[in-house]
């Protein structure tokens, strides 16, 4: 029983982690992008801590939810479970295909100088928000509901 609500615990907690890494570092790296780009070093790092802790969180949050859905958890799996974990992967394959991608080519542009490439290229880090959450909004009602 300890297990199991162990396991809960430590599969939202990252799941929180999970949302709010990306719920908000894209919209102030294209403001700060905006303004003046030399002024964006600080916003790209905060970017990539924050990539991390998306990264870290999302991995958690597969790995906790398959221990709590296994014989371990005592939760038996099923459909909603499953679907869940899909979206999930698909989450993290998002961070991958697009915000990574996007990160590696504001912070080339601002090496090179090129602030309208950098600005360009910022451009899809709130799609990637957006996505994200929606994901994760899915991810979380197909679990609770199916």
């Amino acid at each position: 029983m300890i297990l199991h609500l162990a396991l809960r615990f430590l599969h939202v907690l990252a799941a929180a982690l999970w949302m709010g890494a990306a719920l908000w570092w894209p919209g102030v790296l294209r403001r700060a992008l905006a303004g003046d780009p030399a002024h964006a070093s600080g916003p790209l790092a905060l970017a990539g801590q924050c990539t991390r802790v998306d990264l870290v969180a999302g991995l958690a949050t597969i790995g906790t939810g398959l221990l709590y859905a296994s014989p371990l958890g005592g939760v038996a799996p099923r459909a909603g479970i499953y679907l869940g974990l899909a979206l999930a992967v698909t989450r993290v394959g998002l961070l991958f295909g697009l915000a990574l991608p996007a990160l590696r080519q504001v912070s080339a542009a601002l090496a090179g100088g090129d602030a309208a490439t950098a600005r360009s290229a910022s451009r899809r880090l709130p799609a990637y928000a957006g996505s994200a959450h929606l994901i994760w909004l899915l991810a979380l009602a197909v679990m609770v509901f199916l």
